[in-house]
Formats: structure tokens, sequence, C-alpha cells
């Protein structure tokens, strides 16, 4: 027995018309006031005083230790080019392998007293 098509178009409708509104408004709530005052020497940006604030306070010997950067290890090369990399890939290919192996086996009917 078909169901008459206006038992859920109504819905599908209801939720296209509020992603269209959804849609439509964001531009506008994004928008950038039309008249922003320009920023001058004698007010100091947020950015400017934040870190003014920052390189004014000493930094702790165990900090000043951790934030110089160390020598990158390996290289020029990306993640796929390590062995991390190329054995994250060995299980990514494995694991979609076996996903499609498995998929073929299940479409056997199900024989079961139950069903």
């Amino acid at each position: 027995m078909r169901r008459p098509l206006g038992s859920w178009a109504r819905h599908i409708a209801a939720l296209l018309a509020l992603t269209l509104v959804l849609a439509g408004s964001a531009p506008v709530a994004a928008a950038e006031p039309e008249a922003k005052a320009p920023v001058t020497a004698s007010q100091p940006t947020l950015l400017a005083t934040a870190n003014a604030t920052v390189a004014a306070k000493p930094l702790p010997a165990n900090v000043a230790a951790q934030a110089t950067p160390a020598p990158a290890a390996t290289g020029d090369k990306g993640f796929f080019g390590t062995t991390a990399g190329k054995v994250a890939l060995v299980v990514m290919a494995a694991g979609t392998g076996y996903m499609v192996y498995s998929a073929f086996k299940d479409n056997d009917p199900v024989k079961s007293v139950f069903r």
C-alpha cells in the first residue's frame, strides 16, 4: 500500500525552507559593519597590547628551554614518508580490503529458526 505524497512532502519542504533561510542569513550575520573607526597611533591594537604584556614578563627556565624549537628529525619528508606513516597506510589498506571482502560475504541469506 502506498502512502500519499503529502505525508512526507511537507516535512521535506519545511526542512528545505529552513536550510535556505539559514544559508541566506549567514552572509548577512557575518558581514562587517560599514563604519569602523580607524586605529590611530594613539590607540594600540589588542594584539600589540597583548604582545607587549607577554614580552614584559620573564619566562621561567624550564619554559624557556621548551620554547626553543627542536630540529626536525624527519627532514623534509611528510608524514606518509616516515615509518609510522607507511604503517598507517598499510593498516588503512588492510582495513579497507577486509571491509570490501566481508561486505560481499555478508550478502548470503540468513537461515535462522527465528526468521
